[in-house]
């Protein structure tokens, strides 16, 4: 059979999320052959890529009628099990499924799977590209409803917020700088004033010298007619 014969059989019976090194494997062929057809059937919207910095795909029709609870095509899911991935979300930093697989000891398919089901309970989010733990309320109720596609809605959604926020403490940086910028010119405006009114005090000083007032005028009295005059 080609390359194309087996992938295809493979995308038409495989209901969990898998990756280009996983399918290469099971088929036995090498991943620039599978790369291709993965882009063929990708184009015919056969298959869905719904974690592209993981590269994750998807089939596009695997949520069919027969899903039922605690179910999602063969796949069963475990409370208990997505307890333990919740508990390990919260006991790190992770951004990735291929992270958070790595701690549990998961295959990356595992992680997703469990993460789209958490998350379209409301368990969990991405908050600034961090997987964090929400609630556990609904936890009992894992597999029971699960929207396709959600994380990658997740990721859309958190990268928004973290530019806007990013964008908002950008324009509070500039407001301190501008801030200090405004007091450097106050106290450099009022120094200049404060060395101006300095030199006019010598000035008149020394003209208050040299008009030989001194002998019968006290420099307040001179100062106060030089003021009067001006």
């Amino acid at each position: 059979m080609t390359t194309s014969d087996l992938v295809n059989n493979f995308v038409s019976q495989f209901n969990k999320p898998f990756d280009l090194s996983m399918i290469s494997n099971m088929i036995n062929r090498e991943p620039e052959g599978v790369r291709e057809v993965l882009k063929v059937l990708l184009a015919a919207e056969k298959i869905k890529l719904v974690d592209p910095e993981q590269g994750i795909y998807v089939r596009s029709n695997r949520y069919s009628a027969r899903v039922g609870y605690n179910q999602k095509g063969n796949w069963t899911f475990d409370p208990l099990e997505a307890s333990a991935l919740m508990d390990v979300i919260e006991s790190g930093t992770y951004s990735s499924t291929r992270a958070i697989a790595k701690a549990i000891g998961r295959s990356r398919q595992w992680v997703y799977v469990y993460l789209e089901a958490l998350a379209s309970l409301g368990c969990i989010s991405l908050v600034r590209n961090r997987y964090t733990v929400i609630s556990r309320k609904n936890i009992k109720d894992i597999g029971k409803q699960v929207k396709p596609g959600i994380l990658g809605i997740m990721r859309a959604e958190d990268k928004i917020e973290v530019h806007a926020k990013q964008e908002e403490e950008k324009a509070r940086k500039r407001q301190i700088a501008q801030a200090k910028k405004d007091e450097r010119d106050r106290k450099r405006k009022l120094s200049l004033e404060e060395q101006a009114i300095k030199e006019e005090f010598v000035k008149v000083w020394n003209d208050y010298l040299a008009s030989g007032k001194a002998v019968y005028l006290s420099f307040d009295e001179y100062l106060k007619n030089w003021n009067t005059s001006k």
